[in-house]
């Protein structure tokens, strides 16, 4: 999705750009959306004014809502990207740790290699229950501290959605290979760009700041819900999200074994950068 939000705002003429729900994933040639496509082509192609030019260049579909935003541009609605820091305990604040590392001491996880478990180590962090709807479109960030005793390894990032239930909802990823953390000027709060143009090896057992960028997503968190960011160093080999995925879907995992502490202390404040909307759907813009 990224690629084609990229494209949409590059393209200068005439053009639409609709994202819809996730799941159930649509299989080609896409035949739900051929509607659309026979609509656009109808205008321009065999000028039939059918009024499409009329709508709103960008419809998403935002899940948790399961309402369309339609606006002139992407993010459609208004954002504001607010922090939420992790805690100890597991815990997602909108405040800062006040404690330095030596009492509020990292989390951390050992991952050993597929050669020797299949086993994925997760790190988890939660928001408290949300108390009314809250509204998140666009992309987002994640600057995480870490301590690694290897040249490198994997930052796999995901952000889920948690019914009281405890049933959960995929809502959006982050991936960086350590070696390739560097940021480029294109990189601005809550939208992280990385060249990947070299790899730069980390110094084993140096605290890096590592930024994540989040893809672009669409969710609103009821109330009752919980938003869960879990981390780890590779992708679990089986869970209710990777049964929707081909089974070439994976990333490659690191192979050699790593250690991580990942810092959140008042000197290493990592947090997640989150869009959360100014305008409620309806309002003008």
């Amino acid at each position: 999705m990224d690629g084609t939000i990229e494209l949409f705002d590059a393209l200068k003429g005439p053009k639409k750009l609709d994202i819809g729900p996730y799941p159930p994933m649509q299989s080609r040639p896409f035949i739900e959306e051929h509607d659309k496509m026979f609509r656009w082509y109808d205008y321009w192609i065999k000028g039939i004014d059918n009024g499409i030019m009329d709508e709103p260049a960008v419809s998403v579909f935002v899940e948790g809502s399961r309402e369309r935003v339609t606006g002139s541009q992407w993010p459609p609605k208004d954002i504001e990207y607010t922090s939420l820091y992790l805690r100890p305990r597991g815990k997602l604040s909108t405040e800062p740790e006040p404690m330095g590392a030596q009492y509020a001491a990292p989390d951390g996880f050992y991952q050993a290699p597929l050669t020797v478990t299949d086993k994925v180590e997760i790190l988890r962090w939660e928001t408290p229950v949300f108390e009314e709807s809250t509204e998140m479109i666009g992309t987002g960030a994640a600057h995480i501290f870490a301590e690694i005793d290897q040249p490198d390894s994997n930052f796999i990032l995901r952000l889920w959605d948690y019914a009281p239930g405890g049933k959960r909802q995929l809502i959006t990823t982050g991936y960086l290979k350590a070696s390739h953390r560097e940021l480029d000027e294109r990189t601005t709060e809550g939208n992280p760009y990385h060249p990947h143009t070299r790899a730069v090896p980390v110094e084993p057992g140096k605290i890096e700041e590592y930024v994540l960028r989040l893809y672009p997503f669409a969710n609103t968190f009821q109330p009752g819900h919980k938003l869960t960011v879990e981390l780890s160093n590779g992708e679990p080999l089986a869970d209710e999200h990777n049964a929707l995925l081909p089974p070439d879907a994976f990333h490659l995992p690191v192979g050699r074994p790593v250690t991580h502490k990942i810092y959140r202390d008042a000197a290493h404040r990592s947090r997640l950068v989150l869009p959360f909307t100014t305008r409620r759907a309806g309002e003008k813009e």
